[in-house]
């Protein structure tokens, strides 16, 4: 007969107190401890007393996705079915986002475990929330971070923008070290330069400079009292007179030196004897002299231009359209600047000029490319054409020339096909003297007949002057 062993009172009193130190440690665990059965129903909840979670009381005999957002539940089952598995006592770590109505969402660690014996569960759990919040505040800076640097970006955009906008030559140089830290674009086509190459280069070493003080300390003085300078630069071993215009500031640790340059002549002149030689027949020559655009607007005319147009003052010339003076208005002004464009000079052009009165003359006019710093211009040089006596003798063997076909034809068909056909030598000759009046350009051709360009190619095929 078994012996059934009676516990003494001791004992039962022993095996509780191993039951609550049991209880004890697993309440210590983590910071959140949870009992759930298979199916996933909480059984028994508690925090540590440190803890500094919401009151999770309200959790109990309630199923545990009640208090999990929608991705924390799809991960919760996959590890629900992980310890399903017989082989399987504990999970690896996962974390889940639970819901509170208190502090809303907070991330919690969890590991999980089977107990003995039992389907149920035990959830021990890390609370995250300091770890949640130090990455907020790490992933706020980094979005400060990054505003602060496109704030940056787009002053130094507005910045480029800025100097390469301005046409004055602009230099910025380090105030101690008096090296040139930027330039815009007119600065460097001052010294004559390709963009960049002007950085890094001592102020000193582009100016002539004589004096015992540094020239560095002079400008820096000349800022501080509003001062300006006329200075010569070395430009491609010429001097080049310019107005120093000095403005000092601070940017952080570093002193800058931001220097405007206004040239004093608008132009470098190898000699001086040879361009007082050029201004001298610029103003005495009784050709007339033009500079125009490359649009045709007059930009700088000589006394003998004002004299041919009839006109007191250069003031009611200077910014017109020289097609305004030119017979066939903007049809010999675009023949002539294509050409010159194109070609870098035409050959004397016949045409007439129209002065302020109306008064037609006819001239020859020869246009050349000209070009410096400021831009591209196009000089026009207006003589007197030939004798009207001339003019005629070619209009006589022009038109001695067309009757001589017009005769040939009599006698070949009836005059009504005569007529016609009489018509189209009219019609050739015009587009072959269009022809050479424009240099053989099919554009300018078409403008001066008044027709299409569709329209002239036709005329050419036709009587094979392609």
């Amino acid at each position: 007969m078994k012996q059934v062993e009676l516990k003494t009172p001791e004992a039962s009193s022993k095996m509780m107190g191993e039951q609550e130190k049991f209880t004890e440690l697993i309440q210590n665990l983590g910071d959140i401890n949870i009992v759930i059965d298979s199916s996933g129903f909480i059984l028994q909840i508690n925090k540590a007393a440190d803890s500094s979670l919401p009151n999770l009381n309200n959790w109990a005999n309630k199923h545990i996705n009640n208090f999990l957002t929608i991705e924390s539940k799809e991960k919760f089952d996959a590890q629900l079915t992980s310890l399903s598995d017989i082989s399987r006592i504990v999970t690896r770590s996962f974390e889940l986002n639970h819901i509170s109505n208190e502090t809303g969402e907070f991330p919690v660690r969890y590991k999980g475990f089977k107990l003995n014996g039992t389907d149920n569960l035990l959830l021990v759990g890390n609370d995250l929330t300091p770890v949640a919040e130090i990455q907020k505040k790490f992933v706020n800076s980094q979005l400060a971070l990054e505003r602060e640097y496109t704030k940056y970006r787009s002053y130094e955009t507005k910045y480029k923008v800025l100097v390469d906008f301005t046409t004055d030559p602009i230099i910025l140089v380090d105030g101690f070290k008096g090296l040139i830290v930027d330039a815009n674009p007119s600065g460097h086509q001052m010294f004559c330069l390709k963009k960049g190459k002007l950085i890094g280069q001592q102020l000193e070493k582009l100016v002539y400079w004589d004096r015992t003080d540094k020239i560095l300390e002079v400008l820096k003085a000349d800022a501080l009292t509003n001062s300006t300078r006329v200075l010569p630069l070395k430009v491609n071993k010429n001097s080049v007179k310019v107005r120093i215009v000095p403005a000092v500031f601070r940017a952080e640790n570093e002193l800058c030196l931001m220097l405007k340059l206004t040239p004093i002549k608008e132009s470098i002149s190898p000699t001086g004897e040879f361009s007082e030689l050029l201004k001298k027949y610029y103003e005495n020559t009784r050709d007339s002299i033009v500079f125009t655009d490359k649009s045709g607007i007059i930009k700088y005319i000589n006394n003998s231009f004002l004299a041919l147009c009839n006109s007191g003052s250069d003031q009611l010339v200077l910014g017109r359209s020289f097609s305004d003076f030119l017979g066939r208005g903007i049809v010999d002004l675009k023949v002539l600047i294509d050409t010159a464009l194109a070609n870098g000079t035409t050959v004397p052009f016949t045409t007439q000029f129209v002065s302020t009165y109306d008064i037609k003359i006819n001239v020859e006019i020869t246009a050349t490319k000209a070009f410096n710093e400021y831009g591209t211009f196009v000089c026009f040089q207006i003589r007197y054409g030939s004798s009207s006596r001339k003019q005629d003798a070619n209009e006589i063997v022009v038109n001695e020339q067309a009757t001589q076909k017009i005769m040939k034809l009599v006698g070949s068909a009836p005059l009504k096909e005569l007529v016609a056909d009489t018509n189209d030598i009219v019609e050739k000759i015009c587009i072959e003297t269009a022809l050479k009046m424009t240099k053989n350009n099919r554009v300018a051709t078409a403008e001066m007949l008044n027709l299409s360009r569709q329209s002239l190619y036709v005329k050419l095929r036709k009587y094979s002057l392609l």
